[in-house]
């Protein structure tokens, strides 16, 4: 008789270590002017190699007065195919301002700033792959969607087809405030359904005030209509439910009686409310230093951890294996049934699609894989899911692997790996 399968399970030990996942964590912002001739290697130098996105703002308003001449398109096609060929995940912001001063700077009719998004637009679709999200609509001081002209609703609704026509389902859109959301998306007010936009929000202002500058209102939901400001703890539980589905994220700004009467405790559960998946890494310098100079104490495992450290850890999803168990039967031939549980403890959800498999190698030394059926990208923040995946039984060590499946790119696990990017799961001995 052959002898019974032992699975002996690893540690799975959490680890504490940043993760250089996709689409996710601190960004730069590099800066461009439409009308000047861009060069790469110029740029090369000052990119952090532990990023995986960045925001691109590129100034257009050179052209507020006319259209955008083909050195234009050419220089910002060449800015788009540079951060591809990284293979850095574009935050894209294009506006006719960076300093605030946008009502100098736009064009004096909307047809203008129209005729622009169509022109732009076949570049847009042609690098959407890489555009993870496309900020704002041209307009306002640093496109920021605030000082402007052209903010009413119809103008908004236009500028949001023609973007929404040239991302389509590669990229999301983002937009400066919850209300312009709810003014785009009437039809979905209050049912609570918001499974299937593509737009998610972008705070330039986390904690610069009371109502993150404007960001949010005064009065409460019930006082007020889908496209007013709502209230903070109104807006706070909108964007819960919106962000479970598409992205937000925008820098922090220090104000001085802000800060000082904000916990660390109170910061974090503010960010993992908003589902915070990217920040800025330089603004506003004031208000990260003093994130680092405060020490964590909330939880045991991260005790000890610098505030700065522990927010940058858990910007966007976070997986860690709690637990993996093998169950074997004999019907035609042997089998064993692995249920796997991973947590999220990251701030929000992976927003692409992933693929989930575990590994092993044979007897013979050929690479095996079977397939997790777990949607890992669909593990809220705080939650845990199981997977399970059937296998035919090999002696020898089984690791757990996961990648972003429109690129292959791979997916860190927060689990100790002993330098590989698997998560060991344990070992099949007879």
């Amino acid at each position: 008789m052959r002898k019974k399968w032992k699975f002996q399970k690893a540690s799975l030990a959490e680890s504490r270590e940043d993760l250089r996942n996709p689409a996710r964590g601190w960004y730069q912002i590099h800066t461009f002017q439409a009308q000047e001739r861009f060069s790469g290697k110029d740029l090369e130098w000052c990119l952090n190699r532990e990023d995986t996105l960045a925001l691109i703002l590129i100034n257009i308003g050179a052209y507020r007065d006319r259209p955008l001449d083909d050195e234009g398109l050419a220089n910002i096609e060449g800015i788009l195919k540079f951060f591809r060929d990284w293979q850095l995940d574009m935050v894209l912001r294009i506006a006719y301002d960076h300093e605030g001063k946008a009502q100098e700077r736009e064009p004096f009719f909307f047809r203008q700033v129209t005729e622009h998004l169509e022109q732009l637009g076949p570049l847009l679709s042609k690098y959407a792959e890489s555009i993870y999200v496309y900020q704002g609509m041209l307009v306002g001081n640093w496109g920021e969607m605030h000082t402007s002209r052209f903010l009413a609703t119809d103008k908004l609704s236009r500028l949001y087809s023609l973007l929404n026509g040239y991302l389509g389902e590669e990229s999301f859109l983002a937009v400066r405030r919850p209300m312009y959301w709810r003014a785009l998306h009437t039809s979905v007010c209050g049912s609570g359904n918001y499974s299937e936009t593509r737009m998610g929000l972008f705070d330039d202002a986390i904690f610069g005030s009371d109502t993150h500058m404007g960001t949010f209102g005064v009065k409460p939901e019930a006082e007020m209509g889908w496209d007013d400001p709502w209230a903070v703890e109104d807006e706070l539980n909108f964007e819960e439910k919106l962000c479970r589905y598409v992205p937000q994220g925008g820098e922090v700004v220090y104000k001085k009686e802000e800060a000082e009467n904000r916990s660390l405790p109170d910061t974090v559960e503010r960010l993992r409310r908003m589902q915070v998946s990217y920040l800025n890494r330089v603004h506003d310098g004031k208000l990260l230093e003093k994130w680092k100079h405060i020490i964590w104490q909330e939880d045991p495992f991260w005790l000890g951890v610098n505030g700065y450290d522990y927010i940058g850890r858990h910007l966007g999803y976070r997986f860690c294996v709690r637990n993996v168990s093998a169950n074997f039967s004999k019907v035609k031939e042997d089998a064993c049934l692995w249920e796997i549980a991973i947590e999220n403890t990251g701030f929000a959800r992976c927003y692409h699609e992933l693929e989930l498999w575990v590994e092993w190698t044979d007897e013979k030394g050929r690479v095996c894989r079977g397939e997790v059926g777990l949607q890992l990208h669909h593990i809220l923040p705080g939650e845990t899911k199981v997977g399970a995946c059937t296998t035919v039984p090999s002696m020898g060590n089984i690791y757990l692997y996961a990648r972003r499946k429109k690129d292959g790119v791979p997916i860190y696990f927060a689990n100790v790996t002993e330098g590989k990017r698997g998560v060991l799961l344990g070992r099949l001995d007879q």
